[in-house]
């Protein structure tokens, strides 16, 4: 039998892949073209929160793991390990083409911009959707609160303008002004269903958007002893 010899680097080969040996064949594909030499992530200075290609993230980590995680869907990519350290993110990227594996390395720069998000920049301009009128004897009072404060949180996972922009003092309780109209109604339902409260709702027209009328709503509470 004749021996076979890779036409670019002269090495005796038994299988070829276009015409190449597996190594000059492995030579010419890389996907870390793919991978940004910088890496921008912003972070509200105010929540902490990072943000990358417009979604909001608890962590550095998340935010980098979602970037890579398109990259590896749109390259088919096996996996890609990551490592950061100071200011620069450590790559190591396995892939697989026809039966052969490949595993490729790179360090890229790690910027993280300091800005103030969409939804703190709403909320200090004390925007808001709705107001809860929470009404309660004292004793009550600072536990519906809490209870508020937590719900607020907690949606804030699911809705940007899950915030609370202003708190006012009144006679037998609270005003709560609610960055969300959906969370208002949840943290509506979820008092009624605790303290058994009567909810009361009414609409006032805010002004119009692009033409469509816009309504806030205010959630009178009223919890009895």
């Amino acid at each position: 039998m004749s021996k076979k010899f890779c036409p670019k680097c002269g090495k005796e080969t038994e299988k070829f892949y276009e015409n190449l040996c597996k190594d000059c064949f492995l030579e010419k594909i890389s996907f870390l073209d793919k991978i940004p030499d910088k890496i921008i992530i912003k972070k509200c200075k105010f929540c902490n929160k990072f943000f990358y290609d417009g979604k909001g993230f608890d962590s550095l980590e998340d935010a980098i793991g979602d970037m890579l995680a398109k990259i590896l869907e749109e390259n088919k990519i096996q996996s890609i390990n990551y490592r950061i350290h100071e200011n620069k993110v450590s790559l190591t990227l396995n892939f697989q083409v026809e039966d052969l594996e490949k595993v490729e390395e790179k360090e890229c720069l790690l910027v993280v911009k300091s800005i103030t998000c969409n939804s703190c920049s709403l909320k200090s301009l004390g925007y808001h959707q709705s107001i809860l009128q929470v009404r309660a004897p004292e004793n009550l009072l600072e536990k519906i609160s809490q209870d508020i404060e937590n719900f607020v949180e907690f949606f804030r996972s699911y809705d940007a303008l899950s915030f609370i922009s202003k708190v006012e003092k009144q006679k037998n309780g609270f005003d709560f002004y609610i960055g969300s109209k959906k969370v208002a109604s949840q943290i509506a339902n979820n008092l009624k269903r605790k303290y058994k409260a009567k909810v009361k709702i009414s609409r006032k027209l805010a002004g119009k958007i692009k033409g469509k009328k816009v309504y806030r709503d205010t959630l009178l509470i009223s919890v009895s002893g």
